[in-house]
């Protein structure tokens, strides 16, 4: 077995704090979102503005501050289970940004449309500088960095600098990565289903839209079943992979039913848009282009639950048991 504090690996260490520090000053950004959506929110108030509800966007970003602290310390600490982590994160981040990216692709061509829909229209000199900040904007922060966080967090060389100084085993290291990465993925959509009920609205399902308390009854389910996948996923049970599958299909062909429709004008207003901004989104999404973001979504976190499917193997069957022992 190789020795952990064998010198075959560079020493990461540097790297780890500076990572680190950047983490947490993206958690002090979070905590400034928060200030910011307060300060708007009286301000609207004191304006007459009719108030919206920010509590479930504070919560997350109250969330992912707290995580993005917690993990920053955790790389100036070099501890295994925040490589691991931030690997995860930074690795569902990247495939978030590159659909983010594909469905920017399907945007821009309609930029100017959905604008002259909300009375919003630009020249075609302006249009053109929109478009190139939105590219770049998205390029940054949806790709470059969480594409450099991951490329550093699952290097081999951070990995072996984190158990030289952790050595200690932690939760993080019982699972692989690619699963655990998919478990927290199921976890977070379970407590976001759950944040929903703060404001709860509607819930879509197969084109039909769940209100009061037949909604309230599906978000409890789905965010049941997704918190039990999560559990299920980390312990590597076969069944919660099947089931996993089986909701992916399910929430792939609910999607596309409910948005392939003619007008999805009638799901935004029970969201709580007003008549002109849900006719908006609904003509939006009655571009070809923009129906076939959901099916673009989707897929590649089917891929990526089809690929990790042979960490998934079934217990080996007990051998029959002696003649003897069976009279």
């Amino acid at each position: 077995m190789t020795n952990p504090a064998a010198t075959d690996y560079h020493d990461r260490r540097t790297g780890l704090i500076l990572f680190g520090i950047f983490e947490i000053l993206m958690g002090g950004f979070c905590a400034l979102m928060i200030l910011f959506m307060m300060f708007a929110q009286a301000m609207g108030n004191r304006a007459g503005t009719p108030p919206r509800n920010v509590a479930h966007a504070m919560m997350i970003y109250a969330v992912a501050g707290v995580a993005f602290i917690w993990l920053g310390i955790g790389s100036i600490s070099a501890r295994r289970w925040a490589r691991a982590l931030l690997a995860c994160l930074s690795g569902m981040a990247l495939c978030g940004g590159l659909i983010g990216g594909a469905c920017l692709a399907f945007m821009l061509p309609h930029l100017n449309r959905i604008m002259a829909l909300n009375q919003a229209a630009l020249p075609p000199g302006t249009l053109h500088i929109v478009e190139i900040i939105m590219t770049v904007v998205v390029l940054v922060i949806n790709i470059i960095i969480p594409g450099v966080l991951f490329l550093f967090y699952r290097s081999p060389h951070v990995k072996r600098t984190c158990e030289v100084r952790d050595p200690v085993e932690r939760w993080t290291d019982r699972c692989p990565l690619a699963v655990l990465a998919y478990s927290l993925l199921m976890g977070f959509g379970g407590i976001f289903a759950l944040g929903l009920l703060v404001n709860f609205h509607v819930f879509p399902v197969f084109g039909i839209f769940a209100t009061g308390a037949a909604g309230y009854a599906v978000t409890v389910l789905a965010a049941g079943v997704l918190l039990y996948l999560a559990w299920g996923l980390y312990r590597l049970q076969v069944a919660a992979w099947w089931i996993a599958l089986g909701m992916q299909l399910i929430s792939a062909i609910s999607g596309v039913v409910t948005f392939w429709r003619p007008d999805v004008t009638e799901l935004y207003l029970k969201m709580g848009l007003d008549h002109r901004a849900a006719a908006a989104v609904g003509d939006m999404f009655s571009v070809p282009a923009f129906t076939w973001m959901i099916p673009i979504s989707i897929l590649p976190w089917l891929v990526w639950l089809l690929c990790i499917r042979r960490y998934f193997i079934a217990p080996p069957a007990l051998p029959p048991l002696p003649k003897s022992e069976m009279a």
